[in-house]
């Protein structure tokens, strides 16, 4: 494993702890870090979240942890020994959405199938 993905995977454990712990920010809600990936120049860090809370909202949770960005950093910096803490930018990760679909798809295909044979 490379020194990036190492360093990512640390990031990504730090940054999943101050966000569940530490940032109080109410719009934020129940968001899980789901990948970090770091810029090959490491100034730029790509954050992807899901939020189980859809109807506290998507764009509500985004909001609040781009305003909880400097925090995040901030604590990041205490947490991690680099030389300069990368500009967070955080995304939604819609990939357990498209995965939950595709389950019950394949659940009602299922049924489907049992139901007529």
């Amino acid at each position: 494993m490379d020194r990036t993905k190492k360093l990512e995977i640390d990031i990504k454990r730090e940054i999943s702890y101050i966000i569940s712990e530490l940032v109080k920010d109410p719009r934020v809600g129940f968001v899980t870090v789901t990948d970090t990936t770091l810029s090959p120049d490491h100034k730029y860090l790509d954050i992807y979240v899901s939020v189980l809370d859809k109807q506290a909202g998507i764009q509500n949770s985004m909001e609040g942890l781009k305003k909880s960005s400097g925090f995040i950093k901030r604590k990041l910096r205490e947490r991690i020994e680099l030389r300069n803490i990368p500009t967070l930018r955080f995304k939604y990760d819609n990939s357990i959405d498209k995965g939950m679909r595709i389950t019950g798809i394949l659940d009602e295909l299922k049924k489907n199938k049992e139901d007529n044979g």
